[in-house]
């Protein structure tokens, strides 16, 4: 609490200094020294308050915790192009119960809630510190071109910032944007995931979450075991016509994976329809020789098709949403690095780790002004065998109430957001480990940003 209290006096004073400083280079078309490139400099960031409480079935263990963090951003005033910029962020606990409390039936502790600090070492609560970006960024005309550790916005590999760290990325990449025309390739080489406070290589990255089941059910354990030299991200979305418009990526992990993913799409003031294929084949042995060591032990190629259909009027929009995994191989992704891209996905629910699954949403969203309100009802079938189900998660139907709220005037920069979600089985016959911070719970999420 000692640093936030500091570092909001940092920036107080920052921020006085350069307005002062303002009046006196209003004339100055950009800066014409040295130390005039970082005064007419942009300062901004966030404060986050985050709450968690998960209500898990009958006499398995309850969990709650509650984070506080800020991250502060600045970004120089650019020059010929160049700029530079950074971004720094810290985390620690407000109050919890016993996060590391073992459930005496599932023999497991908590998981959602040890997600707001750091998960690689469950327990520390204090001083989570890491530095998110530091970049040279260059713009010419409609090409922007970065270099060093930044955050990415893709389908697949993004930020993911829904705890208190995002997902970042170290390497490079370039954008490109034109009259309907946006193209993007970057190579990356090492990440620091979500709830993780470390930087680390790609291959290292991979496995520092739940390494699920080998498809002969053993434990799978390929953490520190993948080689792996980058990611590599190609992308383009294009206007073909009016309404008409197509979304091209591919990400490939070297050593490891290749996923590609195709989305045609039309979208008007009224209507929006659109499909998703994704194809997915392992490189070489999937990052390591060994069966039981690698990460992608799929024997053939994964296929995956999704689509939405989605009706907009006025401040209401209703969406019917479908995925589905074809038999044979399962669709993964390194949860470390990626995301679920598809139509189906939800706050909490993902297909990654299915095979042989289906997925169906319908969803409801309310916006007007600074409110916006959603809910979503979602059935997941899955296949109970670990060839096709790397986490050993049953069958569910999942409901979410998601309420999201922009103060304006007196608390300009202020957000808030209420995140209700219930999930659920019919499946009678799981174990006390199938259930626990899998199906039959309740959870709730208050968020609080102060951005500025």
């Amino acid at each position: 609490m000692q640093r936030l209290v500091l570092i909001l006096l940092v920036i107080v004073s920052c921020k006085i200094a350069f307005a002062n400083e303002e009046d006196s280079l209003k004339a100055h078309k950009g800066p014409h020294k040295v130390l005039d490139f970082f005064r007419q400099g942009h300062l901004s960031g966030q404060i986050r308050n985050f709450t968690m409480s998960t209500i898990n079935d009958g006499p398995l263990n309850d969990y709650l915790a509650n984070a506080i963090g800020a991250s502060i951003h600045y970004e120089t005033k650019q020059w010929r192009g160049l700029k530079l910029g950074l971004n720094g962020l810290f985390v620690y606990k407000g109050f919890s119960n016993d996060l590391l409390a073992i459930d005496s039936l599932a023999e497991k502790p908590s998981n959602y809630e040890l997600q707001l600090f750091d998960i690689e070492h469950p327990g520390n609560y204090n001083d989570l510190d890491r530095l998110e970006e530091l970049y040279v960024n260059y713009q010419f005309k409609d090409l922007n071109v970065r270099l060093g550790k930044m955050e990415i916005e893709t389908p697949i590999v993004n930020k993911h910032d829904g705890r208190m760290k995002p997902k970042v990325f170290m390497g490079a990449r370039a954008k490109y944007e034109m009259d309907g025309k946006y193209f993007f390739a970057g190579w990356f080489t090492k990440a620091s995931p979500r709830s993780i406070t470390h930087w680390y290589s790609i291959g290292e990255s991979i496995g520092l979450y739940n390494n699920g089941c080998l498809p002969d059910g053993n434990p799978a354990e390929y953490h520190q075991k993948i080689s792996s030299d980058g990611l590599g991200i190609m992308g383009t979305k294009l206007k073909v016509l009016k309404g008409f418009n197509l979304s091209l990526w591919d990400y490939y992990i070297e050593n490891v994976s290749n996923t590609a993913l195709v989305n045609p799409y039309f979208e008007d003031s009224s209507v929006y329809i659109g499909v998703m294929y994704l194809n997915q084949t392992g490189i070489k042995h999937g990052g390591n020789e060994n069966f039981h060591s690698t990460y992608y032990n799929n024997q053939g190629n994964t296929h995956v098709i999704s689509a939405r259909i989605m009706y907009k009027q006025f401040k209401h929009r209703i969406q019917l949403n479908a995925s589905h995994i074809f038999e044979g191989s399962k669709f993964i992704f390194p949860r470390e690095l990626g995301m679920d891209p598809l139509y189906t996905f939800i706050s909490r629910s993902q297909m990654e780790g299915f095979g042989n699954a289906s997925a169906y949403t319908l969803a409801y969203v309310y916006e007007h002004k600074n409110l916006l309100c959603s809910t979503h009802l979602n059935k997941m079938k899955v296949s109970k065998d670990f060839e096709h189900n790397k986490y050993d998660i049953p069958s569910y139907w999942q409901f979410n109430l998601d309420l999201k709220y922009h103060f304006l005037k007196l608390m300009e920069g202020l957000d808030f957001r209420v995140l209700y979600i219930y999930r659920w089985t019919n499946d009678k016959e799981i174990s006390a480990k199938q259930i626990f911070n899998k199906v039959n719970f309740h959870q709730f999420n208050l968020i609080l940003n102060f951005n500025f």
